[in-house]
């Protein structure tokens, strides 16, 4: 299964309140659970957000407000491609870093069964910061020094990044122009992925018969899965899923030997995740469609289907084996897990995290 948070939301209205504001944001993150999280108050009430670049939109746990009104509703298809119309919530005020905005529009994140999972509480999160906050502003994100910056544009700012070492990529998204979508070249066949911080994993796709074609089978694992998680929930039909190395990836000019990625039968899933994305020192400039990339640092995750053999999730209040491999004889789907190295699950909400840095097997 996709270790994935990735949900697509389509906004029906305009948010044009991120124009006019003429200062740096300077907004620190924190690396948790592999995701970037930040610290912002809402309402002068310190919160922490899901930095999530594959978001459309801003999200807040509706009973964290003591005041706010609704009105309308938005178009939601989450990654499962379960459609729902859900009611629009409005807030007086979101302080990011050093600059606030006022009377913003946001989903109620209550609204969705993805909140069940016990990591939003783990890391408390308290809602999701979209792309929407960086459709008129230079984006950067600085994995080194672990902050999001958002300013305004300046072409001698795009002079400069020409001339310090950083590729220059084309976004493809012809229609939503925050959402990252660039082209990515699997073993000599392009495709185009969507840049996802919130997305969990390192390099997912659906399964594409031309590139299964070039795949290494030495090289390449099949596992069976009860399906992928979504907003609304987790489709739990068997799916198989295929995770392959030894790939050669390019993006621009950089070039990447013996890389992983995993496929499944997902439709319309090319997806880059927050591990593969914090490898670049990215900048994105909206209104020019271009985004910048320069390898910063190198990444040692290592998927747990491969590592372990199986993965699990969060399903129907317990977690549960929800991918094994074909020779995997140890568990079955569906099996409940109680406890990881004698800590019960219920205080091991890092599991994933817990298993990429284990050296030895878990049983």
């Amino acid at each position: 299964m996709r270790n994935r948070f990735a949900f697509i939301i389509a906004f029906s209205v305009l948010l044009s309140f991120v124009s006019g504001f003429a200062q740096t944001i300077r907004l620190p993150y924190h690396d948790k659970g592999g995701w970037m999280l930040v610290d912002l108050k809402v309402n002068n009430k310190p919160m922490t957000f899901l930095f999530d670049t594959g978001w459309d939109g801003l999200a807040i746990r509706g009973s964290l407000l003591e005041d706010f009104y609704s009105g309308g509703h938005i178009g939601v298809v989450d990654a499962n491609n379960v459609a729902k119309q859900v009611e629009v919530i409005h807030v007086d005020s979101m302080k990011v870093g050093n600059y606030t905005f006022h009377h913003l529009p946001f989903t109620d994140l209550e609204h969705f069964p993805m909140l069940k999972d016990p990591i939003f509480d783990c890391y408390q999160i308290d809602g999701i910061l979209g792309n929407v906050i960086y459709q008129d502003k230079i984006l950067e994100i600085d994995p080194v020094k672990k902050e999001i910056i958002l300013q305004d544009f300046n072409p001698e700012v795009i002079d400069r990044l020409l001339q310090g070492g950083f590729t220059e990529v084309k976004n493809l998204n012809m229609g939503y122009s925050p959402r990252m979508i660039i082209p990515v070249n699997i073993n000599n066949l392009e495709r185009y992925f969507l840049l996802d911080t919130g997305d969990n994993s390192y390099i997912s796709m659906s399964l594409d018969k031309d590139i299964l074609k070039t795949l290494d089978r030495d090289k390449a694992n099949k596992y069976l899965t009860t399906g992928s998680v979504g907003a609304f929930g987790m489709d739990e039909s068997l799916n198989y899923t295929l995770v392959s190395n030894g790939n050669t990836i390019t993006i621009g000019k950089h070039s990447f030997k013996e890389e992983e990625i995993t496929m499944s039968l997902s439709e319309n899933t090319y997806q880059l995740g927050v591990e593969f994305i914090k490898q670049f020192h990215l900048i994105y400039s909206p209104n020019r469609g271009t985004l910048f990339l320069k390898k910063v640092q190198d990444t040692n995750v290592i998927s747990t289907l491969e590592k372990v053999g199986y993965g699990i999730a969060y399903i129907e209040g317990q977690y549960r084996i929800a991918a094994i491999g074909e020779k995997n004889k140890k568990v079955k789907l569906g099996d409940v897990v109680l406890e990881m190295d004698g800590v019960s699950m219920s205080n091991r909400c890092d599991y994933r995290k817990y298993i990429q840095n284990k050296k030895e097997a878990l049983f």
